[in-house]
């Protein structure tokens, strides 16, 4: 298994287990210390996270289109998502436009809540080996539903930390030293200083303190949730039910802090930090957050050099269909496909000849336009619009 998911198992234990401790039946099993009664089902955080790592996998990075169309056709009202990501990704699916649906939130500064932050850690996973690297996929990521710069900034912090905990297995560090080689990437503001308080607390033995400083995630923003739970996964890096217990005592948002904190802490322990016990009560992880690795191919060829729109037929795909499309990268003959960030690259020859710009409109798939490849030393066809209505109508 991967790191990536080392951290979503750990995020999904952890967003689990935190959210038991919003019923009061449970009261008594956290004053003890005690598991509360499983099974424990997962949230809105652990679905989003599924995506993250689904989109991660199959490409090897993330593409923004196909990740935000995901977390649209993934949502489940019934997991606890809040009133404006409900109306965002229904929007979506229906076909509205995601930056813009997203960028307008409150009143036009966007949303500044801890969404972003809370399904991260699989990204961030994936970068120990240089972790300034997360930096830009984990600020990709955010602006998917979180725009305002904090929600960036709580997503970078904690994708960063993922990445700074996998590359402490084989690099020990201390509390001090994760939690400054996150701050040193963080974005300026709210979060970062936070995180630099954070820092200052390392020694501070009352974690109820430390979230009375800090936030426990009950103003559900990344700069009152991000400090304090990289706060608990610095000092219990290597033990993930320290951590999760911690982060849970401080009350709060507990399934959103104790998700940060278990894909954080897990992406350094592994899979085997995670006590049998805890897994058995968690919810299992959903089979389409596994895809095959590297199952969409990539870009191959060249690309357009003088294209020029084309008339293109009304056709429509499903999202099996449009699965299908992204996954198979070869059509009868020299033809080959790829798809990237809504596009669709026709070729053969190593060239391109057509690039179509895809919609999606309640779960289905259309072209929006197209350009044809015109430049007279590559490979024009002497009837694109036929040529490309036959292609893609046989997809």
């Amino acid at each position: 298994m991967t790191p990536s998911y080392d951290a979503l198992l750990g995020l999904s234990t952890g967003d689990s287990f935190g959210a038991q401790f919003f019923v009061p039946d449970n009261r008594e099993h956290l004053t003890a210390r005690q598991l509360p009664p499983g099974p424990w089902p997962w949230t809105d955080d652990t679905e989003m996270a599924c995506s993250v790592h689904a989109a991660l996998t199959e490409r090897g990075e993330v593409d923004v289109f196909d990740l935000t169309h995901a977390f649209a056709n993934h949502h489940d009202f019934d997991r606890g998502y809040g009133p404006a990501a409900n109306r965002l990704l229904r929007l979506v699916r229906e076909g509205g436009d995601a930056p813009a649906l997203a960028a307008a939130l409150f009143d036009g500064q966007g949303s500044y809540g801890n969404g972003a932050a809370m399904r991260v850690a699989p990204l961030g996973a994936a970068y120990a080996d240089d972790p300034a690297r997360a930096v830009g996929p984990a600020t990709a990521t955010a602006v998917i539903t979180h725009t305002h710069p904090q929600a960036v900034a709580g997503a970078v912090a904690v994708a960063v930390a993922a990445a700074y905990a996998v590359r402490a297995r084989t690099e020990p560090t201390t509390p001090e030293g994760f939690l400054g080689a996150v701050l040193a990437l963080t974005p300026d503001g709210a979060v970062r200083r936070g995180i630099a308080e954070a820092v200052t607390l390392l020694g501070v033995a009352d974690h109820r303190t430390a979230a009375q400083l800090l936030g426990n995630g009950r103003l559900v923003s990344a700069a009152d949730t991000v400090p304090f739970a990289l706060w608990a996964a610095a000092r219990n890096l290597g033990d993930y039910p320290s951590a999760l217990w911690e982060t849970v005592s401080a009350g709060g948002d507990v399934d959103t802090t104790a998700a940060i904190v278990g894909g954080v802490v897990a992406a350094h322990t592994g899979a085997a930090g995670i006590p049998d016990a805890w897994l058995a009560a968690a919810e299992p992880l959903p089979d389409w957050a596994f895809p095959e690795p590297g199952g969409v191919a990539g870009p191959r060829g060249r690309a357009v050099l003088r294209p020029e729109p084309v008339a293109f037929p009304e056709v429509e795909w499903t999202s099996e269909d449009w699965q299908r499309v992204r996954t198979r990268d070869r059509e009868p003959g020299a033809w080959y496909r790829y798809t990237r960030e809504g596009v669709l690259h026709l070729g053969r020859d190593g060239d391109e000849v057509f690039a179509v710009l895809v919609r999606a409109v309640r779960g289905r798939f259309r072209p929006a336009a197209a350009v044809v490849e015109t430049d007279p030393g590559r490979a024009v066809p002497a009837d694109p619009a036929g040529e490309l209505a036959g292609l893609l109508r046989a997809l």
